[in-house]
């Protein structure tokens, strides 16, 4: 499924983002179309194939490293946690449309997959992990404001 080799090379940064965070508790949501059974088993990290109500998960994170999709982002920055995302190499809305908006908000830490080193996620997990955020905030009034903007129409 889309995401596995984005998967595979996080999980090979578990050794060394170990090293790098003493105390790391990884959990990787494979989502529905993996199956947790084809990645590698590596120590200290932890696999769910599903996790309901994934964005409570994320607010209580300490550091969410994601594949770049925008309704995954922007829950990341509403809720002010620390992200790494690494949009797919060809997908048009991950690479301009997302970035330029989470670059808008001041959010998330871009970064791309083939400068994904074990070494290089370790250094990127730890200067992230836990700190304090400056994201702009996420406006809460869209459905408000369409509502208005329609009504202007009528």
């Amino acid at each position: 499924g889309v995401g596995a080799s984005l998967l595979r090379r996080i999980v090979a940064g578990a050794g060394a983002a170990h090293r790098a965070i003493p105390g790391l508790r990884m959990i990787v949501v494979t989502g529905p179309r993996i199956d947790p059974a084809s990645l590698p088993q590596v120590p200290g990290v932890e696999y769910r194939a599903y996790v309901p109500n994934l964005h409570e998960h994320l607010t209580a994170c300490d550091l969410a490293i994601v594949q770049g999709g925008l309704t995954t982002t922007m829950e990341l920055t509403a809720a002010k946690v620390p992200f790494i995302y690494v949009p797919l190499q060809e997908h048009f809305e991950q690479r301009f449309h997302v970035r330029a908006r989470l670059d808008r908000y001041r959010a998330g830490r871009f970064m791309e997959y083939d400068d994904l080193t074990p070494e290089a996620l370790a250094a990127a997990m730890a200067e992230e992990i836990g700190r304090t955020v400056d994201y702009r905030d996420v406006e809460t009034d869209g459905a408000a404001r369409a509502a208005a903007m329609i009504g202007r129409l009528l």
